[in-house]
């Protein structure tokens, strides 16, 4: 008897082993699914940055990225207050924060509250299926032109027991990238400084943005110019004009001269000879 409870004991033990590991392999399966999909939009982003020609005809681009985030969930509540919790930390963080002293704080708000409704919708939804948002915003920040990317996928299962005991997939990831200044219109460059500093204040901030710029130029100059190589002071100069003067001059070639070589030719083979003839 104890014998058969010890071997029941034991195929329980190896079936909630094989179910844990089955379960392990089912989360490694979403993981890499979310990875998956964010590896895609990376790549979409990054087209962006390789061929910005083709997209200028469609849209501002970006020049390349200078922030990522990215990130994945498994099993999310609905309106689970932690996660939104977290994604709106990501969100304050990817925008900034907002200067209540300048137009560009309510423009930042307004963003803010369009990606925050969007996750919101994508947290709130319990129908089976995909579900994505995808974003993008241009707007003037710390005196530069900046491009935020905003891509959000959910996959929900039609119930629990399918992968892993869980219901769903959630991923998203936020792209920072500088737009280039000098390929904009005059219109669209108006139309960003006018939402950033307001109508009133446009022209002056204008004026400020311009010699920030000029300032930048120089500065962007100067730095090219370090790191090219520069002529050599005097002393050392001198030092190597007296050096190469003390120097023993190079052995000059070896002139060939034709009608000074001896040419030699190879003689021409014997000519075959007839046998000799013996008269009697």
């Amino acid at each position: 008897m104890g014998q058969a409870v010890a071997a029941a004991r034991r195929e329980a033990a190896k079936a909630d082993e094989e179910s844990k590991q089955k379960t392990l392999e089912q989360l490694a399966f979403l993981v890499k699914a979310a990875n998956s999909k964010l590896d895609h939009y990376q790549a979409e982003i990054e087209d962006m940055f390789q061929d910005p020609d083709s997209m200028s005809k469609k849209a501002i681009p970006g020049m390349r990225a200078v922030r990522w985030e990215r990130g994945y969930r498994v099993g999310i509540k609905n309106n689970d207050e932690d996660t939104a919790s977290g994604l709106n930390d990501v969100v304050d963080g990817t925008f900034g924060a907002i200067n209540s002293g300048i137009n560009g704080g309510s423009v930042l708000s307004g963003f803010k509250k369009i990606v925050g409704g969007a996750l919101k919708a994508i947290l709130g939804c319990d129908e089976a299926g995909e579900s994505e948002e995808q974003k993008f915003f241009v707007f003037v920040k710390h005196n530069a032109i900046i491009r935020i990317d905003v891509k959000i996928w959910r996959y929900n299962f039609s119930n629990k027991g399918i992968i892993a005991g869980t219901e769903n997939v959630f991923c998203y990831t936020f792209c920072t990238s500088v737009v280039n200044s000098a390929c904009l219109e005059y219109d669209e460059i108006t139309y960003l400084l006018t939402e950033y500093a307001g109508d009133a204040n446009v022209e002056a901030y204008a004026e400020k943005l311009l010699q920030v710029w000029k300032t930048i130029a120089d500065m962007h100059s100067f730095l090219q110019r370090r790191d090219q190589p520069g002529p050599l002071p005097k002393a050392k100069a001198q030092a190597r004009a007296r050096a190469l003067e003390l120097a023993p001059p190079p052995s000059p070639r070896r002139k060939q001269i034709q009608d000074d070589e001896e040419v030699v030719e190879d003689e021409p083979a014997e000519k075959a000879r007839s046998p000799l003839r013996i008269e009697a």
